[in-house]
Parts: C-alpha cells; sequence; structure tokens
C-alpha cells in the first residue's frame, strides 16, 4: 500500500512494512527532543535527518516522481537528475523550526544565526508559519482515528487524565532516512550545477 502523498521512488527502492510501536506519551518526563535547546538536544534533532540536504532523483524516475520538464534538473555532466527533498523529512525539519522558534529557544538560536535564523525577522517569521500550516494540513490529511482513554494519576488528589501512551501501526523511518542519507546531492556542488530555466515563463516572479 502506497503510503505517499504523490508518487515516490522511495516506493521502488524500499519495502514497505509496518510495526507496531507504543508511543511515549509522558507528560511530565521530557525526552530529549523536548528540552530547552542545548548542543546535546540539536544533535538528537540532526540525528533524524532534519539537516540533511536534497536527495537527487534520477531522470528515469521523473515522471514516477511527478516531476515534468518544468521542474529544476541538474546538468548531465554533473550526473543529471532532479535535486528533490523527501516530505517526511521535510515535515521534521519544520517541527524542528518550531521548536526552535518557541519563546524560551528563540534567543538561543537568534545568537546562533544559523539556517532560517540567518534571515531577517519577516522572512524568519514566513518561515515559521509556513512549517506550521504544512504540519496542519499534513496532519489533517493523514488524521487519526485513533481514541485517548482517561487514566488515573495523583493518589493525593486522583484526577482522570488522557491516556497518550497509545500504541500506533507505524512504517520504518529509519529505511527512509537512510535512503535520503544515500542519495544526497554532494557536499559542495559546482556554480553550473543546475540546468538554467528553458523558459522565464515557468518562472515565478516571487516565492509561492
Amino acid at each position: 500500500m502506497a503510503r505517499t502523498s504523490q508518487p515516490s521512488p522511495l516506493l521502488k527502492d524500499l519495502k514497505i512494512e509496518y510495526h507496531v510501536r507504543q508511543f511515549n506519551g509522558s507528560f511530565l518526563q521530557e525526552e530529549i527532543y523536548r528540552k530547552e535547546a542545548s548542543p546535546e538536544v540539536d544533535e538528537a534533532w540532526q540525528s533524524l535527518g532534519v539537516d540533511y540536504k536534497s536527495v537527487v532523483i534520477p531522470s528515469d524516475q521523473a515522471a514516477l516522481s511527478g516531476f515534468t520538464e518544468d521542474h529544476t534538473q541538474i546538468r548531465p555532466e554533473h550526473g543529471g537528475g532532479y535535486p528533490a527533498n523527501v516530505e517526511g523529512l521535510h515535515h521534521l525539519r519544520c517541527l524542528n523550526l518550531l521548536r526552535q522558534g518557541l519563546y524560551y529557544n528563540y534567543d538561543y538560536y537568534q545568537e546562533k544565526q544559523e539556517s532560517a535564523f540567518l534571515n531577517g525577522e519577516p522572512i524568519l517569521r514566513l518561515h515559521i508559519t509556513h512549517c506550521l500550516d504544512i504540519l496542519r494540513q499534513q496532519l489533517m490529511c493523514t488524521v487519526d482515528f485513533g481514541v485517548l482513554g482517561r487514566v488515573w494519576w495523583n493518589k493525593k488528589d486522583p484526577t482522570a487524565f488522557p491516556d497518550f501512551n497509545t500504541k500506533h501501526k507505524c512504517l520504518n523511518f529509519e529505511d527512509v532516512k537512510n535512503w535520503a542519507f544515500e542519495h544526497q546531492t554532494p557536499e559542495r556542488v559546482p556554480d553550473d550545477y543546475l540546468v538554467p530555466p528553458r523558459d522565464l515563463d515557468i518562472v515565478s516572479e516571487g516565492m509561492s
């Protein structure tokens, strides 16, 4: 069963498998991904592939990927193909940016001046709100039918609290991450790496 928003070359290379996983929905016990900004927290997020470079989709898989001649291409002398991003990793990258933009993390990343924080305030804000709305759409598109029961906590004053430690049928994220890692563009690319647009009519006036 293809669980993609559109055709994907990953379906050719990866076996779609599911496994049952229990979410860690603890409210009081924070995993590393939830902690306040620090080098250790950044390393944990980076280990998820949030900073991977674009992947290269071979030209013979362009149609399978939903690409047309109007999409950006790599010059044949540099290997050819199409630069692209794995959507699932883009979603994680967006989630990471929302984390960085939290009020108690914001100054830390402004001081580091890396990635999205290299931009001025107006563009940074647009980047964050873009990510917010992409994740909204993704969550609505793949709405979870699961239900959360209630459990008791606080022996002094028992209170019913949602049980977030639920079981889910999950795809193998590591397989997708490893595929993206292995298909990245080179660390350094020449200035003429990309084929110029064949017609200025396909070039947008502004970022859509």
